[in-house]
Formats: structure tokens, C-alpha cells, sequence
């Protein structure tokens, strides 16, 4: 057998094919480089703060105008007693869409409400409450609207809000009024009075025995049956359960479980204006021609204060206390309990100005208390008394219309509301 082999091209040998270069050591310093970037080298955690004896933060309580800030002091103490400098310490707020908080503690407003700032560390932790206001004296909220408005209440959150008027109006707030928007009543009659018990649960009185409940904060609302035909004008909780209303010619409805009842009572024939009660047990219901109205059991049964202390209608009480009640009426009408616990019946008469006529009453804390409505010449008039009502000074309004009530939280924070969609507001108890 003949051996072949390939032929040669012409002109040599073939040319040996080329080696591809060994990659292997670029790809290893690559995977190695790769290695260092994902996994660096951390630093040593910071050494643990050292424990604490104590950490107090001040003041207690502040305020901050919206947009501003206020900064707090944190003091720590070691397990000696000795003032620590360099702390970490962390701090949080209850409420950031009010109030937020740096690392160092200053404070910074957003909107009207209240924060509690906390300040934690070394086992130790302690807290201080800033109210953020929007300016001082009285000024006017944005209702967006011209009905008018007769009544207003709002929660203790100082930001949760509602009220009512005319044609079935409803507005709620979730900011302290910095915004108002309104809500379904179902209804075009008008209301008068609103009430809520938390942020879930109120109720709503109006024209022809109206009674308005909601359990989702007013998202929807229903009307209930309320064995009453009179207009209602006013609406009052002591408790989630136990609740009372008032109406035309001495119409009284109880209930005393949640709304899903009512129990009808007429112990005077006079309009009933208002009512307000301290606890679930005593309250005063006041009205036209000077009644004034007592009950000690709930409102099972009621009195009728006597001798009468005026003859003039009475358009609004607020009880404040067992012994401390408020009332007010036309021609500047004020009555009010006599400062003794022992006799809570005794009602004196007093004057806010014969010009006067009062259509709303509250008190802030124990002394200091506020009458709205207008003057003889139709125009608005606030009235504050620093002394339970025995003397009056009026606090400028801001607006002309008519003022029909008037709620407040504390001794700072309150809302009056009334024709035209007015809506007053105040974070500084009406002081400028």
C-alpha cells in the first residue's frame, strides 16, 4: 500500500494555526476585583451608648408657629449623677405630619395640631408635648362655602372636626380647618347641632325631629328614628352610650344605648335651646322665656329652677362642672351657677351688655368662658370673661356676619362658626 500524505502548498509548509491567548489570569483578577467591591471591608460598629441614670428633655411643652422651629434640650446623666455631652440620642415624633424632629432635637412645624417629641437613649427615655399654632387673636377659616353655619364640635386631637348648617350642610376637617370639605348629610333640612363621641361615632339634629348618625366619621350618614316631629336644636354626649337632645316646645330625647333608642319627654312647654351635661348624671337644658332646667339622674326626670333669674330667652348653656354652668340669651343676657359646690340649683343673673344678644356659650377651662352672636346692629360680637361671667370684654371678631356657636378644647384652641359659612379660629385663647 502506497502511503499518502496531504500535499504541501506550493511554497512551503502549511503555517501552524495561531494559539489563542491563555485568558484565565485576567478573568481571575477580575472575579477578585469583583470579590473586594461586593463584600468591603466594614468599619467597626460604634461602641454602645454607655448606660444612664436619667434623661429629661425641655421645656415640658412649647409651641412653634407653622413653618418655624423650636429646639429642645435633652440632659443625660450617667449612673453617677454626672452630665453626659456626647450622647447618641434618638429622637422620634408622635405625629410627623405636625410637627418633625431632627437628631439634635430642633422641632419643626408643619401644620396646627399637637406633637409629642420623644427622646430616647441609654435605656432611658422621656417625651415633651409643642403645639404648632398658625397666629394669634381670632382669624378665618376657608369653609368655600356661603351657607350658613349653626353648630360646631371637634375631637381632643385638636384637628378633627365638624359642622353643620343649613339646607343639610355638613363640612368635616382632619387638619384643625386649615382645610374644610363637606360631606353627604342625605338631607336638605336644616341642622343645628352636631356631636361626636370619637372619630368614628356622632350625630346631627335638625328640622321636623332630624336625627343624623354616622359610624365611619361622616363618610356616610343615616337618618334614625327619633319619635320627635319638633325642630331639634341641640345635641349632647356625656358618653359613647348615654345622649340627649333638645327641641321645640320642651321636647326632650334620651338614649342610653348608642342612638339605637330614643326616649321622649316634655317637662316644660318652652322652646329647649341648648343642653349640656357634666358626667352622665347632672345637666341643664335652658330655653325661651328664661327656663332653666335641671336633672340629677340622667335626665329620667328634670326641674325647673325657681324663682326664675330672667324672663329673656336663653339660647345657650355650657356646663363646665357640677357647681360651674354658663348660659347666655338676647339683650345680653348671662346667668350662670352661683360658685358653691354645696348648692348646684343657685343660678345668678349677670350682663353682657344690654346690645347684646348671645346665641353660643363655652368655657375654655373653669374661669374663662366666650359668648358669640351679635350686637343691635346685626354684627358679629365675641365676649370673654376671665371670671365665670360676672364681667365681659370683647375680643375683635374679623368678620360682620352673624355668629351662631362657639366650641372650645382648652384654654387656647377654639372654633366659632356661623351665617355666610363664617368660620373664626383661634390657637391663643382669642389673645393677640
Amino acid at each position: 500500500m502506497i502511503a499518502r500524505f496531504p500535499t504541501m502548498p506550493e511554497g512551503g509548509p502549511a503555517p501552524r494555526a495561531r494559539r489563542k491567548p491563555m485568558l484565565w489570569p485576567a478573568l481571575l483578577g477580575a472575579a477578585l476585583v469583583a470579590g473586594c467591591a461586593s463584600n468591603p471591608v466594614k468599619p467597626p460598629p460604634p461602641p454602645p451608648p454607655p448606660p444612664l441614670s436619667s434623661l429629661t428633655v425641655a421645656p415640658k411643652a412649647d409651641t412653634v408657629n407653622v413653618g418655624s422651629n423650636v429646639t429642645l434640650v435633652a440632659t443625660a446623666k450617667d449612673t453617677l449623677g454626672v452630665v453626659l455631652g456626647n450622647v447618641s440620642l434618638t429622637w422620634t415624633s408622635s405625629n410627623t405630619a405636625v410637627a418633625t424632629v431632627g437628631s439634635s432635637g430642633t422641632v419643626h412645624g408643619y401644620s396646627e395640631g399637637v406633637a409629642r417629641i420623644y427622646v430616647s437613649g441609654g435605656g432611658q427615655i422621656d417625651s415633651a408635648d409643642v403645639a404648632v399654632i398658625t397666629q394669634r387673636g381670632w382669624f378665618m377659616q376657608q369653609s368655600r362655602i356661603s351657607t350658613d353655619l349653626n353648630g360646631v364640635y371637634f375631637l381632643p386631637d385638636r384637628r378633627t372636626g365638624w359642622a353643620v348648617g343649613a339646607a343639610g350642610k355638613i363640612l368635616h376637617t382632619s387638619d384643625a380647618g386649615q382645610t374644610w370639605s363637606s360631606q353627604t348629610s342625605n338631607t336638605t333640612f336644616n341642622l343645628n347641632s352636631v356631636w361626636f363621641t370619637d372619630s368614628n361615632n356622632g350625630w346631627a339634629v335638625g328640622a321636623t325631629g332630624l336625627i343624623l348618625a354616622t359610624t365611619d366619621g361622616g363618610q356616610t350618614w343615616g337618618q334614625i328614628t327619633s319619635n320627635a316631629s319638633e325642630t331639634l336644636f341641640d345635641v349632647y354626649f356625656a358618653s359613647r352610650d348615654t345622649g340627649w337632645v333638645v327641641g321645640a316646645v320642651g321636647v326632650i330625647l334620651r338614649t342610653f344605648d348608642r342612638g339605637a333608642s330614643w326616649i321622649r319627654t316634655t317637662p316644660t312647654g318652652f322652646d329647649l335651646n341648648s343642653i349640656s351635661f357634666s358626667g352622665t348624671m347632672d345637666g341643664w337644658a335652658v330655653g325661651n322665656g328664661g327656663v332653666i332646667l335641671g336633672t340629677h339622674d340622667r335626665g329620667l326626670s328634670w326641674f325647673i329652677v325657681q324663682p326664675a333669674v330672667t324672663g329673656q330667652n336663653l339660647f345657650a348653656v355650657w356646663r363646665y362642672s357640677e357647681s360651674h354652668a354658663l348660659g347666655g340669651g338676647v339683650s345680653g343676657t348671662a346667668v350662670g351657677t352661683a360658685n358653691s359646690p354645696t348648692d348646684t340649683t343657685k343660678w345668678v343673673l349677670d350682663n353682657a351688655g344690654a346690645s347684646n344678644n348671645l346665641l353660643g356659650v363655652a368655657f375654655a377651662d373653669s374661669s374663662v368662658g366666650y359668648a358669640v352672636g351679635y350686637n343691635s346692629g346685626g354684627t358679629a360680637i365675641i365676649l370673654r370673661t376671665d371670671d365665670r361671667g360676672f364681667s365681659w370684654q370683647s375680643e375683635p371678631a374679623g368678620t360682620s356676619f352673624r355668629l351662631k356657636d362657639v366650641f372650645f378644647l382648652d384654654d387656647r384652641n377654639g372654633w366659632i362658626v356661623g351665617r355666610g359659612g363664617v368660620i373664626l379660629h383661634t390657637t391663643s385663647g382669642g389673645l393677640p
